[in-house]
């Protein structure tokens, strides 16, 4: 269960923030629907904290120590990603084709990455992949 679980999380949280997003007022500022949605994320990650601590971690401060640059780059990462989402919505993507688009390009800029930054393996079976995905990625953006 612990390895089925966690994809399952994923999707329902990518669907309930992109219909979220999408039906977000156009009246309001942008940054403070990101900022309640933070605020909210916030609410629900104590809460998770509390109710499912794990034995190492009874301690806050030791914890909070150990947390490097990372938190930093996933708490940027996440606004920039909260707002460019909101932005693209009010500019006119389709709730059906921009999740699919930034995802398409964000991996393979990653595969780029891992090879480079982490030294992973690019196999004849991960190009292909990228072609189709980039194959993929003109034909859903092609506009009639």
């Amino acid at each position: 269960m612990n390895y089925v679980l966690p994809p399952i999380l994923i999707v329902f949280g990518l669907v309930l923030y992109q219909v979220s997003q999408k039906s977000a007022d156009q009246n309001a500022n942008p940054f403070i629907v990101i900022v309640l949605a933070y605020l909210f994320g916030i609410l629900a990650l104590i809460g998770g904290f509390f109710l499912f601590p794990r034995q190492d971690e009874t301690a806050l401060l030791p914890m909070i120590k150990t947390v490097s640059w990372t938190a930093l780059g996933i708490g940027l990462g996440a606004a920039i990603i909260e707002i460019g989402f909101l932005l693209a919505y009010r500019a006119g993507w389709n709730l059906s084709i921009l999740p699919l688009s930034v995802t398409t390009l964000s991996t393979i800029l990653l595969i780029i990455i891992g090879l480079f930054a982490f030294r992973e393996n690019l196999s004849i079976e991960k190009i292909i992949g990228i072609l189709l995905c980039l194959s993929g990625l003109i034909l859903i953006t092609l506009r009639k």
